[in-house]
């Protein structure tokens, strides 16, 4: 019975290490107004819907030093090409780039980026989607924790109000404050465990002396991956603690393309051994913890006087947690939210997590992937 309570009891340990992180892991305002050049990057596939609202945010940001807007065509089958041509004809900061110039060695939004990042002019990088929001103080604000001698920064995105009708948008919500308020207080450690390509940044010089993403080509990802391969070389690595660095991304509303998000993210969780064994333990301790729920309730091995008091804890302590991550996001969370999410969880993590050992089978944006 022991045995089979150990995963129950290592998760419960980890919500209360990642609660306690949460609360003495201070915000930190910092004010350096460097003037250094920045380097934007964005892959873009199919984005003509939404590259109108990311130029906007992009005008719109107010950083004092030099500034380029490097837009990568991933191959779109839409009118991305010309939206991107003619902007570029009228503002000489933003970049137009194809994706079929980068190196072949590299496949699809991890070549769009390379690439990218071969023909910036600074040392300075930042990245989001073309499908997020920005503060118009979200390059100023990352810049000033570059100025502090960050190599890679690792900034949190959330996604858009929720439907109040869609049950996708709202566990997608939820999911991803969760995972970000895991990623801050994973920051107790001197450097966050994981990354969000919707809003990081690292420098051109970190990027070629760990050796690009040549080094993660067995990845589905281009970020947390490539973040842990930073943490294996030493990087100095910083949580962007502000938040006027949030970056807000798109509502899914379709369960299929939910879950074919996240059967990617789990793809690469599998592999992280490679690069982070503890971080990788965790990650299965994890799954082994919610893969045995319905096994110990439909048992009957372990008695239920004390699987309730433990299912009881683990609710407890999710909800604390996620209470004490919006409050330090400034989010707003209805416990009927949490609720969905909770019921919705399990079953979840069971399929995302069988979805991802079938990876011909996932797509990105109309692509199939073959790693």
């Amino acid at each position: 019975m022991l045995f089979l309570l150990a995963p129950f009891i290592i998760y419960l340990l980890i919500l209360l290490f990642f609660c306690i992180a949460n609360l003495i892991f201070k915000s930190r305002e910092v004010t350096a107004n460097p003037n250094f050049g920045i380097s934007i990057i964005i892959a873009i596939r199919d984005g003509e819907k939404s590259l109108e609202d990311l130029i906007q945010d992009l005008l719109s940001q107010d950083y004092i030093g030099p500034i380029e807007f490097i837009l990568v065509d991933d191959e779109s089958t839409d009118n991305t090409k010309k939206i991107i041509l003619d902007l570029a004809q009228n503002d000489s900061r933003f970049k137009y780039l194809s994706s079929k110039n980068g190196d072949q060695n590299l496949k699809f939004k991890k070549r769009a980026l390379d690439f990218g990042i071969s023909k910036s002019k600074f040392n300075y990088l930042l990245f989001t989607d073309v499908d997020c929001s920005l503060s118009s103080d979200w390059v100023s604000r990352m810049a000033n924790y570059f100025s502090l001698g960050y190599e890679y920064l690792v900034g949190y995105s959330l996604t858009k109000k929720s439907n109040p009708f869609n049950i996708t948008s709202i566990f997608q919500r939820v999911d991803l404050l969760m995972l970000m308020i895991m990623c801050r207080g994973s920051s107790y450690f001197s450097a966050p465990w994981a990354s969000s390509g919707q809003n990081q940044g690292f420098t051109k010089e970190l990027y070629y002396k760990i050796g690009g993403f040549l080094k993660i080509t067995h990845f589905f990802g281009d970020d947390t991956p490539f973040l842990q391969l930073c943490r294996k070389n030493k990087a100095n690595i910083s949580f962007v603690n502000n938040f006027s660095t949030q970056v807000l991304s798109r509502q899914e509303f379709k369960i299929s393309n939910f879950l074919s998000q996240r059967a990617r993210w789990v793809f690469d969780a599998n592999q992280l051994w490679r690069i982070n064994i503890i971080f990788y333990i965790i990650l299965l301790t994890t799954f082994i913890f919610y893969i045995s729920i319905p096994f110990l309730f439909f048992s009957f091995i372990v008695p239920l006087k004390i699987m309730i008091p433990l299912v009881m804890l683990k609710l407890f302590l999710e909800w604390a947690l996620l209470r004490i991550g919006s409050i330090k996001f400034s989010e707003k969370i209805i416990f009927m939210d949490f609720i969905i999410w909770e019921l919705l969880h399990i079953p979840y993590i069971i399929i995302v997590g069988i979805m991802s050992f079938f990876k011909n089978t996932i797509k990105w944006r109309g692509r199939n992937f073959s790693i």
